[in-house]
């Protein structure tokens, strides 16, 4: 595609966005997940976007499960995600203190003994649930939080994302001048937040995920080992009437250990290890679209 004609994609695209940001404004909540529900299921059943690949994922991850039992899974997969984006997209008519009503932690504790170190903290979380609410709730709730973010291939929708994050008062960071800022950050007592369950190429380590090896980012544990501070697991899941629960445990407490790089991989592998069991209790919560098991090891073909 010429550099034009992206362009003009790119703007289009733009312009269907913010044609939902307004329409989500209007909407209350409820009215908001019923249409990111129908969204979901036209994005699903029409125009079919990611669909072969979110079949084939969850058909590996749950070899157990029939054809009828996959697709069903994989729509509901699409209408979680739609409620998601239709939440995301009312954050203009927003204030941070909404956030104590739309998202419920029922133990922030862990959070609270991190933070009494005043080293700083690593904060992992998932492309599972309502990531956005969870990182918006994380800084309305008083904690000195940065985040990392990777831009959009669209810059116009790119933009408009950090724009809303920011209105939230969240600190946001490049993903190209991450890792300085972040050690910046955790030396000045901030908890650095980051999601970290998707394909991270070849620079990633493999650790199994429903059976298989996937490339998994150790970086962040890597800044955790360096900088001697806690990591934590941040989700949010959804209960029968849809309102989002928020979750938090440890992952690792420093232990002084010499071992720095046994120790990221431990902290890489429980990372994996808790999201895959939180993904088999809520399977249609998290973001199957993506090519997780894209790298293989030893150049095996994805």
């Amino acid at each position: 595609m010429s550099p034009k004609l992206r362009k003009i994609k790119h703007y289009l695209e733009y312009l269907g966005t913010r044609l939902l940001c307004f329409w989500a404004a209007w909407l209350a909540l409820p009215g908001a997940r019923k249409v990111g529900r129908a969204l979901g299921r036209f994005t699903f059943g029409v125009l079919r976007i990611r669909r072969a690949v979110t079949v084939a994922n969850l058909a590996a991850a749950f070899p157990e499960k029939s054809l009828a039992e996959i697709e069903a899974l994989a729509r509901s997969t699409y209408e979680r995600f739609g409620m998601m984006l239709m939440e995301f997209l009312r954050m203009p008519s927003l204030q941070p203190q909404d956030m104590f009503d739309l998202v419920q932690v029922q133990d922030k504790s862990p959070l609270d003994e991190a933070r009494r170190t005043g080293r700083g903290v690593v904060l992992l979380t998932a492309h599972f649930g309502n990531w956005e609410y969870l990182g918006a709730w994380v800084t309305a709730s008083g904690y000195p939080a940065v985040y990392l973010f990777q831009e959009q291939s669209n810059p116009y929708v790119s933009d408009l994302i950090l724009r809303y994050r920011q209105r939230m008062g969240m600190e946001m960071i490049p993903r190209g001048m991450g890792v300085r800022r972040q050690l910046r950050a955790l030396r000045e007592g901030k908890f650095t937040a980051m999601v970290a369950d998707q394909d991270a190429g070849r620079n990633g380590i493999f650790i199994d995920f429903f059976g298989q090896p996937a490339s998994t980012a150790i970086g962040p544990a890597r800044i955790a080992v360096q900088t001697g501070v806690p990591v934590l697991l941040l989700l949010t899941y959804r209960d029968r009437d849809d309102n989002l629960l928020g979750h938090v445990e440890f992952l690792h407490k420093p232990n002084g250990t010499d071992d720095r790089d046994a120790t990221a991989r431990a902290i890489t592998e429980a990372y994996v290890r808790k999201l895959e069991e939180w993904i088999r209790r809520y399977p249609d919560h998290w973001f199957w679209m993506h090519r997780r098991w894209k790298t293989r090891p030893g150049g095996e073909a994805s």
